[in-house]
This record gives C-alpha cells, sequence and structure tokens, in this order.
C-alpha cells in the first residue's frame, strides 16, 4: 500500500469518527455498476443540520481504485421541496498501477424530482480539484456524474447514469480516465 492511500485511510478514519458522532439522521446507500466498474457510497445528514458527509470507494477492474470522502452543507428548509442540493468538498484518493494521486475537490451535487411526476428526478454531482488542492502526482482531479432515477418505492430508487472521472497528470498530457462512462444501480434511504 503506498504512502498517499495510506495517509488518506488515515485523514479517512479520522473523518469518519470526528463525524459520526454528530451524524445521527437518515442516510442512503448507493450502489452503480457497469461491465468494468462499482462504486459504492454511503451518506449521511445530521437531523435539522445542514450536514452531510459521505464516503465512497470506486473500484475499476483494469483502471485502479479511488476513495472519496465528502463534508457538504444542504438546504435544510422544510416542506416538500423538488430540489435537493448541498455544497462542499470531497478529499480523493487514487491508486493505480502505474499513479498516485489525490486532491481535494470543491462543488456539489443535487436531486431534481420534476413535479409532474415526483417519483422521477434527475441527480448528480461535481467536484474539481485545481493543482493547488491537488498532490502526489495528480495537476488535477474531475469528478462528475448525472443520472436519471426513478422511485421504486419511497426509499428507494434505481438510476441510470454517466460518470466521468479524470485526472491530469504533473507533467501535462492527456487526461487519466478511471471508470467513466454509463452505469446502473440503486440507491437506498434509511
Amino acid at each position: 500500500m503506498t504512502a498517499v492511500i495510506k495517509k488518506t485511510l488515515a485523514v479517512l478514519g479520522l473523518g469518519v469518527a470526528l463525524a459520526a458522532p454528530a451524524v445521527q439522521a437518515g442516510g442512503s446507500l448507493d450502489l452503480s455498476l457497469s461491465n468494468d466498474d462499482f462504486r459504492f457510497a454511503w451518506d449521511a445528514t445530521q437531523a435539522n443540520s445542514g450536514m452531510h458527509v459521505n464516503l465512497a470507494w470506486l473500484h475499476h477492474e483494469d483502471d485502479g481504485d479511488m476513495l472519496e470522502a465528502g463534508v457538504h452543507v444542504v438546504d435544510v428548509r422544510p416542506g416538500k421541496r423538488n430540489l435537493y442540493i448541498g455544497i462542499g468538498a470531497k478529499l480523493h484518493a487514487i491508486n493505480t498501477d502505474w499513479f498516485d494521486a489525490g486532491g481535494v475537490g470543491v462543488g456539489g451535487f443535487f436531486r431534481y424530482a420534476f413535479p409532474a411526476n415526483r417519483d422521477v428526478s434527475v441527480a448528480g454531482y461535481g467536484y474539481y480539484a485545481p493543482s493547488v488542492l491537488s498532490f502526489s502526482d495528480a495537476d488535477n482531479i474531475i469528478n462528475a456524474d448525472l443520472r436519471l432515477q426513478y422511485s421504486m418505492i419511497p426509499t428507494a430508487r434505481l438510476f441510470v447514469g454517466y460518470r466521468y472521472v479524470g485526472i491530469r497528470l504533473d507533467g501535462g498530457g492527456s487526461r487519466y480516465e478511471l471508470g467513466d462512462g454509463l452505469h446502473a444501480g440503486l440507491s437506498i434511504d434509511f
């Protein structure tokens, strides 16, 4: 295990230990799959607050792995709203056979339920780690996902989407893409 991954796992562990007592409400589990990769994510929001944390692991059978840990503020206005948004940052740790990289991406996520049929929604996230917030072999990192969802029951959504993870390495050149492409999955709220 490389030094970057070890340090990132230590930071992730510390972050979870510090955030876990504060996050005492529901959350969600998210699993997305394609022929070559899967992504597993856990999200939680503290009741009656704007704090939202998440952890995720993306694995591609040929391209490598990425761990993510995020902290966000979310819109907590009362009522059934069609739009749910969060703004914050995510720590990314990437390990491949060719390089190790990391960065702190700033960005956010959203979910919009269509008023005509609230069971259908569009959701996504986007984060950018510029050079000043990237480390190890990375010059910058882009991590984005856009999906169309359908609520089978109030606590479970099926989705199809497109994910893009691009890492520009130090020294320029083209982007290394990790687990990009179409995927399908399931999101379960608890």
